[in-house]
């Protein structure tokens, strides 16, 4: 009898180590990085991809938006916005390589490391507005207009 309540007994423990209880810890999800539109800059071929003062994001009532004086001369204009460090959550580009950007559509950007240059191509000599505003989590939208 004595053997029978061991054996017992000791099923008993194992089985309660090996039996889920009813405490879950839940699953901790890091939030992306916001994109802070006040950092950024248009950097491209047009000034030697650096963060110019003269090509910081300003906000008005349409967004944040940075005038360019393009020269239309047939080529396109490798671009993309960034911060001063470029910071790969507040580096935003297109989602694949030279992806291009048509004048007055949206174009929707991925804010991360793995983003690509995106590409512009002026109809016509003059200045153009790039105006962008928030459109999701990691993700800009980005239109471009000619003033």
């Amino acid at each position: 009898m004595k053997k029978l309540i061991s054996v017992l007994f000791c099923c008993l423990t194992l089985t309660a180590c090996s039996s889920k209880s009813g405490f879950n810890i839940p699953e901790i999800i890091p939030s992306a990085p916001v994109i802070q539109f006040k950092n950024l800059y248009l950097r491209g071929v047009f000034n030697w991809w650096e963060a110019d003062p003269n090509y910081r994001f300003m906000k008005n009532s349409s967004g944040w938006v940075v005038d360019v004086e393009l020269i239309a001369d047939g080529q396109p204009y490798d671009f993309r916005l960034s911060d001063e460090k470029w910071s790969p959550s507040q580096s935003c580009g297109g989602k694949y390589k030279g992806q291009p950007v048509m004048l007055s559509t949206t174009v929707y950007l991925v804010c991360e490391q793995s983003s690509q240059n995106l590409q512009f191509t002026p109809s016509s000599t003059g200045t153009y507005r790039f105006t962008v505003r928030e459109a999701g989590e990691k993700e800009v939208a980005l239109t471009v207009s000619k003033l």
